[in-house]
């Protein structure tokens, strides 16, 4: 919603802008169409219709009137007549004067064509101490009109441009705020039906409206997320079934078998080569029991099935107990375990399942074992680090190779021949102890030296720390 939100002021914003960019650009058309038109009369030099330089070239000499050349031909080029009405109203002088102009003028017609017209032509005139001088430019060149303002109007006139530009602002937004509403009404279905578009329910949005294509698209897009996701679960189900119903058959018959190679290890009717032989067999049965809780415990992760028994803890206290455990259950002297913890670490607590976080950074340690068996220096080390518990896992042995550490991370199942050199165990292993760090929140991660991963990060959040 923030997002159509963010939508709807950008939409009001750009359509108030829209306008004003409109208005002023008519204001500065109707400007440069003003100095088209008329800008250029006001040019030092420009003759045109300039009455005065022109009344200037007529002139008297020895009782005659003359028109200087540059006179004659701005007359003949720029009006269709030019003449002189003298004080009593006879015509003094003329050039190009037409047949059906009046020779002669009293007062009210000189002051009706100083306003409007002589016979349709727009004349202009200038005051001589002869008389009067006038030219009329060529019959529809000049429109002329009476325009007449009282005094308060002209005062006003300010006050009337500035309440035209706010009203024109305000018709902008309000046109805009309107639009824009109609617009965020039509999308908020939409964007309510997109954030809820998780597939556990059909969307109905109403299908009318400018967005109703799209409100008809996103019903069919639900309707189809809603059956694939019934067909996941249902498949899901099905396979965590399978997992748990195999694991309960496999438990009893490979119980028999532990036990039967347990009693035939100890045997004394059977050869030394024989109880070897069955100790194996106990040794491997063992093996594939793990294998079997491991992949329990892997599908309840994966699908969200095995709930956390959250409680506080100490991750200290927690690496304490697992060093004991390794102590007492791994005597062996080829594979030695040093534990570093930061003091900084001993008071913090924090809330989680300690029996898997220990589940899994067993994990970490009998993958150590299991891959040297030559031995090898395994080494813990814990820490706090920008407001969380490090806790390193490293070993002196021949390291996790790339390639395992990559399908761990690879979201899909990995194409044919990939894995065909990786051996499930190993997978299995880091896969739970991926998924219970990141069932508490944390991160797991692998430092690279050389192609190998030496080290094994488990990332912890650490909430509030308290002061030192």
């Amino acid at each position: 919603m923030k997002d159509l939100l963010k939508i709807y002021r950008r939409y009001i914003l750009t359509a108030a802008a829209t306008g004003l960019l409109i208005l002023f650009f008519n204001l500065a058309l109707f400007v440069v169409f003003q100095a088209v038109q008329f800008g250029y009369k006001m040019v030092p030099g420009y003759e045109g219709w300039n009455m005065e330089g022109l009344s200037a070239m007529l002139t008297l000499e020895d009782g005659s009137y003359s028109l200087s050349e540059d006179g004659c031909r701005r007359v003949d080029t720029e009006f269709a007549f030019a003449m002189l009405i003298g004080r009593e109203g006879q015509i003094l002088w003329s050039r190009n004067l037409p047949e059906d102009i009046p020779r002669s003028y009293s007062l009210t017609d000189i002051a009706s064509m100083s306003r409007w017209y002589l016979m349709d032509y727009p004349v202009k005139i200038w005051t001589r101490p002869d008389g009067l001088f006038v030219a009329a430019p060529p019959k529809g060149s000049l429109w002329k009109h009476r325009l007449e303002f009282p005094a308060s109007y002209i005062k006003a006139f300010p006050v009337f441009l500035l309440v035209f530009f706010l009203g024109n602002l305000l018709l902008a937004f309000a046109l805009a705020f309107l639009f824009g509403h109609r617009f965020y009404t039509s999308l908020k279905p939409l964007a309510k039906g997109i954030e809820s578009l998780e597939g556990k329910e059909v969307l109905h949005l109403p299908e009318r409206g400018i967005a109703g294509s799209l409100a008809g698209k996103l019903n069919q897009v639900s309707e189809v997320l809603f059956r694939q996701n019934q067909l996941l679960k249902k498949r899901d189900d099905a396979r965590t079934s399978w997992i748990a119903g195999v694991s309960h058959d496999i438990r009893t018959p490979l119980s028999l078998i532990m036990g039967h190679g347990d009693s035939l290890s100890k045997s004394s009717h059977l050869s030394p080569e024989e109880q070897k032989e069955a100790l194996s067999i106990q040794e491997n049965s063992l093996q594939i029991k793990k294998l079997i809780a491991d992949l329990n415990l892997a599908s309840k992760l994966e699908y969200n099935s095995c709930p956390l028994r959250l409680k506080p803890y100490a991750p200290a206290a927690l690496l304490r107990s697992l060093a004991a455990w390794y102590m007492n259950n791994v005597p062996d002297s080829r594979y030695p375990l040093t534990l570093d913890i930061e003091p900084a670490l001993e008071s913090i607590a924090l809330t989680g399942d300690p029996d898997l976080l220990s589940r899994a950074f067993r994990n970490l340690t009998d993958n150590s074992i299991r891959h040297n068996p030559t031995g090898c220096i395994l080494h813990i080390d814990a820490r706090l680090l920008s407001g969380q518990v490090q806790i390193s896992f490293s070993d002196t042995g021949k390291g996790i190779p790339v390639g395992i550490v990559k399908t761990l991370y690879r979201p899909a199942a990995a194409p044919k021949g990939e894995e065909e050199n990786i051996s499930p165990p190993h997978i299995m292993g880091l896969r739970i102890v991926k998924q219970i760090v990141e069932a508490h929140g944390g991160t797991l991660k692998f430092e690279l030296q050389k192609d190998i991963c030496r080290t094994a990060v488990i990332l912890l959040p650490a909430g509030d720390i308290p002061p030192e």
